[in-house]
């Protein structure tokens, strides 16, 4: 059954009988009087006003067993609201991120879905990379996240060569003044440790994340073999202790927070976190450090975990499991033959029992590290349930998506719901976990000081482009069957008009630009770039079979467009007079 509700444009009403976790509420009048259930749902009252949570009260209505009821509807706008128990969850925080390789899987696949297959990959689709090209694939993520209720993302930014640093701290900074007011957009440096071996280039890099306002980071026992005295890349166990404390005097130097990856792998030597912990402590840092992965932790014999989840709290480091990406790339058969044994995920439950703040985030997004995801932190939370059981109860453990994320990333007043807060949440037509979790939630409403977003998630199409080194020729493009599998390459913008109608199919050109992959469709498909004379000519030939009715499509087209704008009309007309926006929940 369809139910509407109407919020007022003025964001002033009153949201009655809403279930929020109590987790999620600070600074209430009163919380013991609350009827809370077994997973510390309290059903409440939230007043806004003027884009403000005013106050956080106990329901009128202890509504213990929720009926399907209809919403109040109408088109003037209603002071009261009745939600009959559906949850009410703060705006999420996602603490750790990879947009700017985001949206490559299809143009450099990883081959086998492993670890260093990821790095081998990643490097290579470096030829691709423009100001463009990143900034696009960023900007799109972000959108992703926005429309999902995300309100704050750190995402790490690949600084291995001079190319990759001089393009994504500029696109990162035009990034964060887009998004000001709507997403807090936070950049850190991602380099492996023995990169800090070379003192100009690590100082020069650390200038350049101060400029930048950003946070300072590396790559500590992360590799496959990581731990291993062979790994001279990520554990380096010959120089480590040199080339963490360098690490942290160089942000001291320039008050940088530090954020690291470490022990991405099951290898009982890799002790990143351990290391870690025993330099925020020597230099003073506790409280401004994040771990992520700490997959490693999940095989340390019981001695070694309690001393280094110890130091770890109280070293006051951030947690923080990235539970999708891990479990995709951890314990993979680099020939596909075997079935992983592990998931791949750090230790929560332990870590949490020993002080340690801990969070879950979305990791890589449609990369070489993890070929799916959209920035959604409600899957990134509902898959974090499942994999690490995080539920029976559920208690606070939504709080690893919305306030502990929050706190890492210094935005203490996001997160949760306090009066004199932001009215920053997401409506839900889920009224307990099992719901919530149980369906996308794709009709959540997105609150933001007190009104309605209305954003959705932007079209894959806006992805449809070549990057300048495909349109000059420089690299080779693949193509790809309709089952993903190269079946050979060739140079790019080289396909001549001729050759393809002598093929027998005709083309389409269009003004959109592809990245250089195709899908099947009935068939073998082929994307080129045609370079022209004109100043950035850029052309799209999609190849297809057949080709009638092109003219009547493009009259019902037009016939349709027609009836759309007279409709948008009427809608604008309501909207201006009744001054409410109308969700579908």
């Amino acid at each position: 059954m369809d139910r509407a509700i109407a919020l007022p444009n003025r964001a002033s009403y009153l949201l009655k009988n809403a279930r929020v976790p109590l987790g999620c509420m600070e600074g209430v009048d009163h919380p013991e009087t609350f009827a809370v259930c077994v997973d510390r749902l309290a059903l409440v009252d939230i007043e806004v006003r003027d884009g403000i949570v005013a106050n956080i009260a106990r329901a009128d209505d202890d509504l213990t067993r929720p009926q399907c009821r209809p919403l109040p509807f109408s088109l003037f706008g209603p002071t009261h609201i009745d939600l009959h128990g559906k949850m009410v969850l703060p705006t999420f925080s996602d603490l750790h991120t990879h947009i700017d390789k985001g949206h490559t899987t299809e143009r450099s696949r990883n081959p086998d879905g492993s670890l260093s297959g990821a790095d081998r990959s990643t490097a290579a689709d470096a030829q691709f990379w423009d100001a463009d090209d990143v900034l696009r694939r960023m900007d799109f993520s972000v959108k992703c996240a926005y429309a999902h209720g995300t309100s704050a993302i750190r995402t790490h930014l690949i600084n291995m060569t001079p190319k990759q640093t001089e393009l994504t701290w500029p696109a990162f900074s035009k990034l964060r003044e887009k998004w000001q007011g709507r997403v807090d957009v936070q950049g850190v440096s991602l380099v492996v440790l023995s990169f800090f071996r070379d003192e100009e280039a690590a100082r020069k890099l650390a200038d350049i994340v101060a400029e930048h306002k950003g946070l300072l980071g590396a790559a500590v026992c992360c590799a496959e073999r990581g731990g291993h005295p062979e790994d001279d890349w990520t554990t380096c166990e010959k120089d480590r202790d040199q080339l963490l404390d360098r690490i942290f005097t160089l942000a001291k130097e320039r008050n940088l927070d530090i954020d690291f990856h470490t022990d991405e792998n099951g290898n009982e030597l890799a002790k990143g976190l351990r290391y870690v912990a025993q330099k925020t402590i020597k230099h003073g840092y506790q409280g401004r450090v994040v771990c992520g992965h700490c997959c490693s932790l999940a095989y340390q014999l019981p001695d070694e975990l309690e001393k280094t989840l110890s130091l770890a709290a109280e070293a006051g480091i951030t947690v923080v499991s990235l539970p999708l990406v891990n479990q995709w790339t951890q314990d993979r058969d680099h020939h596909g033959g075997r079935t992983p044994r592990w998931r791949g995920i750090t230790l929560l439950h332990e870590a949490k029992a020993a002080g340690v703040p801990v969070a879950i985030a979305s990791d890589n997004t449609r990369d070489q590290f993890y070929a799916y995801g959209d920035l959604d932190m409600l899957e990134v939370f509902n898959q974090g349930c499942r994999m690490a059981h995080l539920d029976r109860p559920y208690g606070d453990w939504v709080q690893c998506v919305t306030s502990t994320p929050a706190n890492a990333m210094g935005l203490n007043k996001q997160g949760r719901l306090f009066p004199g807060g932001g009215a920053d949440f997401i409506i839900f037509r889920a009224r307990r976990y099992s719901e919530l979790l149980s369906r996308p939630q794709l009709d959540r409403v997105v609150v933001r000081e007190g009104k309605a977003i209305g954003a959705v998630v932007p079209d894959y199409c806006e992805l449809d482009y070549v990057p300048e080194a495909i349109r000059r020729g420089d690299v080779p493009v693949f193509e790809v069957s309709k089952y993903g599998r190269a079946i050979g390459d060739a140079k790019a913008v080289v396909t001549s008009i001729t050759r393809l109608g002598q093929s027998g199919m005709t083309e389409t050109v269009g003004s959109q630009h592809s990245n250089g992959h195709v899908n099947g469709l009935g068939g073998l498909e082929r994307w080129s770039g045609h370079v022209g004379t004109s100043n950035r000519s850029r052309h799209r030939n999609l190849v297809t079979r057949g080709g009638g009715g092109g003219g009547g499509a493009a009259m019902n087209n037009a016939g349709w467009l027609a009836v759309l704008a007279v409709l948008a009309a009427v809608c604008a007309v309501l909207a201006s007079t009744y001054g409410s926006q109308l969700i579908s929940l």
